[in-house]
């Protein structure tokens, strides 16, 4: 697939880096920060179960996840526990509210793919081809067309679902095959501040979603895409952001709005990972009171599957930064460096790697 496999910022979880804290021999009882990283090892392995569900590792995820102590997890990660371990360990669908039992059909053969994929049921190609053939007898039953592939398929498909007053994004979310549906669409400008230019951008708010897609359904909601860029604007999930907050000028405009630069400039620039790690280097070159947090996040969320653009691309930015910057200090060790010193080092990996790109012929405009 092509630059329609989309590129998206996630919404998604972080966790300390490092090993848990052991006790000095001498000491008779915890001291109160050993006591503080103890009583959290419950949250950190429910965030290593989230961040399995975002890699498409469902198997991990609900290993992770029996393995909490419940007494000790926060209030606030017990529901998504329950429903994740019900979705993906029991096999439990969610019902659907989507009154048309065309598209409600349509949303629970993607769920069905979701869940084979997310729990490694069968091959990738098996599944891709049992979504393919469930798709096609179903629009078949509604008169329309069968594909012989599933990129040929979606265009008939988001016809289809349009008529019925639903936006659809299909695609590829990598790893998997993507089913976001929402209703309502309205309009602003920006003009985003990036390191390297100022870009004039309209983002599309989106309301009233029926599905956020295979990674809202593997973390029953919690995390999923809150935006992504297409060449001629810039689409964000409302209800993922405070508007008028760091995280959404950062994480969103600015992450987002550099995707939108790099099409135009780089359009032959196809790697997810690639332009990953370059949009994650401006929310540190140009982030403040959320850089830390950032830091945390992308650490706790790395990986070695060029597939999975996002877990790849935090691995990147970590370890570039981590050559640039003397880290020293208690872990997360990145918090006794200044914010403008990790702004800066962030803003020259960014030049530099804008440099290698421009010594490419086949990424520029022709």
């Amino acid at each position: 697939m092509n630059r329609r496999a989309l590129l998206f910022v996630y919404l998604v979880v972080a966790w300390p880096a490092g090993a848990v804290c052991q006790q000095p021999a001498a000491a008779p009882a915890p001291s109160p920060a050993i006591n503080v990283v103890i009583n959290d090892s419950a949250n950190i392995m429910m965030r290593q179960g989230l961040a399995d569900a975002l890699q498409a590792h469902g198997r991990e995820a609900v290993a992770s996840l029996r393995a909490i102590d419940t007494t000790r997890l926060a209030e606030r990660y017990r529901p998504t526990r329950v429903c994740m371990l019900d979705r993906l360990d029991a096999r439990r669908m969610p019902p659907s509210a989507i009154p048309d039992r065309f598209l409600s059909d349509i949303l629970g053969i993607y769920r069905e793919y979701w869940l084979r994929s997310l729990r490694a049921e069968h091959s990738p190609p098996d599944n891709d081809a049992w979504l393919l053939a469930s798709l096609n007898a179903r629009v078949s039953r509604e008169g329309g067309p069968s594909a012989a592939t599933l990129d040929d398929l979606e265009p008939v498909l988001e016809a289809m679902i349009l008529t019925l007053g639903y936006h659809p994004l299909l695609g590829l979310t990598s790893p998997l095959r993507e089913l976001m549906l929402w209703k309502t669409e309205t309009e602003t400008r920006y003009n985003v501040k990036l390191p390297e230019s100022t870009q004039r951008v309209t983002v599309v708010f989106m309301d009233d979603f029926a599905s956020l897609g295979w990674a809202g359904f593997a973390t029953c909601d919690r995390h999923h895409s809150g935006g992504w860029t297409k060449p001629d604007r810039l689409y964000a999930v409302r209800s993922a952001y405070d508007v008028d907050s760091e995280e959404f000028r950062v994480s969103y405009l600015a992450h987002e709005g550099q995707h939108f630069s790099d099409n135009h400039r780089f359009p032959g620039l196809e790697d997810q990972q690639e332009l990953e790690y370059r949009a994650k280097l401006v929310e540190l070159a140009v982030g403040k009171a959320s850089v830390y947090d950032l830091l945390e996040s992308f650490a706790g969320n790395t990986g070695d599957d060029r597939t999975v653009p996002h877990s790849y691309a935090n691995g990147r930015v970590v370890r570039d930064l981590m050559k640039r910057v003397p880290f020293q200090g208690t872990r997360p060790a990145w918090r006794g460096v200044s914010v403008d010193r990790i702004n800066k080092v962030a803003a020259t990996l960014l030049r530099e790697d804008t440099a290698r790109l421009e010594k490419e012929p086949s990424l520029k405009p022709r």
